[in-house]
């Protein structure tokens, strides 16, 4: 029929008007029961062990998230000073481009430091797991 089952249920319905088209319009949903990353190229509704997920609002980082990004050959290399204990840790880092998403999975106990291929000029995401998650720019 055309129509998702959330616009059945809520009895409203929209027609898709194709908003998406810019990565940097990315949307990034984090499942706070199992640690699942859902990339939207858009606003979505997704839900996941039961939860709904709301789209996670990227901030500037604070003192306590700085990210510390060189330029290294032909690559971004990526840093922070960032507590990476199982309680406490940053989950993931992403580099958005107008046409390209890469996401680098991070885990508790590793360095929290990495590498980037530079594609040009974007956004670069980092997700603490109590804190959000934070974006700087990145040029050329």
């Amino acid at each position: 029929m055309g129509v998702s089952v959330a616009e059945l249920l809520t009895g409203e319905y929209r027609i898709n008007g194709n908003r998406a088209g810019n990565m940097l319009r990315s949307k990034f949903y984090v499942c706070p029961v199992c640690g699942n990353v859902i990339h939207a190229m858009g606003q979505g509704s997704f839900h996941c062990c039961g939860v709904n997920l709301p789209a996670l609002e990227a901030e500037e980082p604070d003192q306590d998230h700085g990210v510390q990004v060189e330029k290294m050959e032909n690559d971004w290399y990526i840093t922070m000073d960032h507590p990476m204990t199982k309680e406490h840790f940053i989950s993931f880092f992403a580099y958005v481009t107008a046409d390209r998403v890469l996401l680098q999975r991070t885990y508790p106990e590793q360095t929290c430091a990495l590498r980037f291929p530079r594609m040009g000029s974007g956004r670069l995401y980092a997700c603490c797991n109590h804190h959000g998650l934070f974006q700087v720019k990145l040029g050329r």
